[in-house]
């Protein structure tokens, strides 16, 4: 886990009474294809915390289609059965929950201040009031703002600096990262997890969590790309020194793998899906066009269907994953940091384990590429442990990150953690 210094944590992740007990952490991760929850408690060894999932538990995701909320009662319906199976693992009833935030409703927006120290010492109220001009210069109508990153401090045009405090300078520069989310989005998921009798405490950035579960300390301080590839949507986050410094989600993910498959054999989406997961590949190889499988036709019964190559299979998938990794190529150019790309960048999320992903992505990308999995958490089994829960592990991740920079707030001075984040988001928010 990454040391919790001001310049890597999120300044907006503190919230009254956030936790349900000292020891007990919920993560949901709302996505369009499954609704995933995490029961974790918190294991404390010498000053360290690291979750521990003690229940776990996931249901077909039915109200959501590519980020979008559909249907209200199917997704609380859905979100129901997964909180309940994760529940009775646990053996616990939990009442708090952080939710995950993904698709185009995640947006960042970047600033920066100066402060003039005069050879003074700084100290925290020169950081607080810094990070205050940098925050006045974000533009908050019709946003929900979901964390306030410190990229890095700047002190006397020295970059990169993680703890500025203590140092005697002339000068003081900070640039925020902004990530938020559509308002009218949140509020409805808010009001979904509310009619589910839970309370939400915390809603994070499926980029911002995904980077944080899948990427080490050492590739978050060199320099990494994290994307995770989702059903109904695709999210791409960049760390540089230790600190997340961009993040953006897309709509479109593997789901319309599935779907492109689905229309062009005439057969159902779940079928389509299975041939997916089942046999699909992103890359050729000499023998795929002498394999053959038997798939139902639209509307047709069982015993009727058509045969079907893999490379004819591979040939449907392959435009479709060029096409996805085409946009999170772009979204990176458009950052300015495409360097850090082709030096490392992780592939995660469902879409990540079709066959063949991580070679397709180096050639179209242009990039060294690996599969990300969830890092830093225990009580992970073989089931839970892929990809495609590598978000909800970030959530427990940023909740321990959180529960450290109160307490580490508090303990240096008990009444100064309102005023301080007062000072910082306003007290608006």
């Amino acid at each position: 886990m990454a040391e919790n210094n001001i310049s890597q944590h999120d300044l907006f992740s503190y919230r009254e009474n956030s936790y349900q007990s000292d020891d007990i952490i919920t993560s949901i991760d709302i996505g369009s294809d499954k609704i995933i929850c995490f029961i974790a408690k918190v294991d404390k060894i010498l000053d360290k915390e690291k979750p521990r999932v003690v229940g776990y538990g996931y249901s077909q995701s039915k109200g959501m289609r590519n980020g979008a909320i559909t249907n209200i009662l199917e997704l609380e319906k859905s979100i129901r059965r997964a909180v309940a199976e994760a529940e009775n693992l646990a053996g616990v009833e939990v009442k708090n929950v952080s939710v995950n935030i993904s698709g185009n409703y995640i947006k960042t927006e970047r600033t920066f201040a100066e402060l003039i120290i005069d050879g003074d010492i700084i100290n925290q109220q020169h950081v607080v009031e810094v990070i205050d001009i940098a925050k006045k210069k974000f533009t908050p109508n019709n946003k929900k703002i979901l964390h306030v990153i410190p990229s890095n401090f700047i002190v006397d045009n020295i970059k990169n600096i993680s703890n500025p405090n203590g140092i005697s300078a002339n000068k003081l520069a900070v640039k925020l990262l902004f990530i938020y989310g559509k308002p009218t989005h949140i509020n409805n998921l808010e009001t979904i997890i509310n009619n589910s009798h839970l309370k939400v405490i915390n809603f994070t950035a499926k980029p911002y969590v995904s980077g944080l579960s899948t990427l080490t300390n050492e590739e978050r301080e060199s320099g990494a790309v994290c994307i995770d590839i989702g059903s109904g949507s695709t999210s791409i986050s960049i760390f540089v020194d230790g600190s997340i410094v961009f993040a953006k989600s897309i709509n479109i993910g593997a789901w319309y793998i599935s779907s492109d498959i689905s229309k062009v054999l005439s057969t159902p989406f779940e079928q389509a899906e299975g041939l997916k997961n089942l046999y699909g590949s992103a890359l050729r190889g000499p023998n795929d066009g002498d394999i053959i499988y038997q798939t139902p036709l639209m509307g047709g019964d069982l015993s009727e269907g058509s045969t079907l190559s893999r490379s004819k299979l591979i040939s449907i998938i392959q435009p479709r994953f060029y096409e996805i990794l085409m946009h999170a190529k772009k979204c990176i150019e458009q950052s300015g940091y495409f360097d850090i790309a082709k030096s490392n960048t992780v592939i995660t999320g469902g879409g990540s384990e079709l066959i063949g992903s991580v070679e397709f992505s180096e050639r179209t990308l242009d990039s060294r590429v690996h599969i990300g999995r969830p890092l830093n958490i225990n009580g992970l089994n073989e089931q839970i442990s892929g990809p495609v829960f590598s978000s909800c592990a970030g959530m427990l991740i940023h909740s321990i990150l959180s529960r450290k920079k109160e307490m580490d707030i508090q303990l240096k001075e008990p009444n100064f953690a309102y005023k301080f984040f007062q000072k910082i988001m306003g007290s608006g928010f």
